[in-house]
């Protein structure tokens, strides 16, 4: 536990509920962005698409709209993203924050 106290995040989080889609190459499956930041989120897969560390992905969303990234990390139903950064992204990220939160 003491690991999890000593990380430091590039950006805050903010604890969602936001529902949508994210898609890759070995598969689809609807879920729940249960976090998100400027940089990235953490997404909760309803099933296993056997998403890899490096693959591109989309993720889809009312509240988001469509964004693209990079799969970081696996656990479970969870994977982490990283947001390709661009205008685009950025401009999604701060209409959730000011429209939807």
């Amino acid at each position: 536990m003491v690991y999890k106290e000593s990380v430091q995040r590039a950006a805050p989080r903010e604890r969602t509920r936001i529902t949508g889609s994210v898609t890759c190459k070995t598969g689809s499956s609807n879920g729940v962005v249960v976090d998100l930041a400027g940089e990235g989120i953490c997404f909760q897969l309803l099933f296993d698409i056997g998403a890899r560390i490096g693959q591109e992905v989309t993720i889809r969303s009312e509240e988001l709209g469509f964004l693209s990234g990079m799969v970081r990390w696996v656990r479970g139903d969870r994977i982490g993203i990283k947001l390709n950064l661009n205008s685009n992204t950025a401009a999604q990220i701060s209409s959730y924050y000011k429209f939807f939160r």
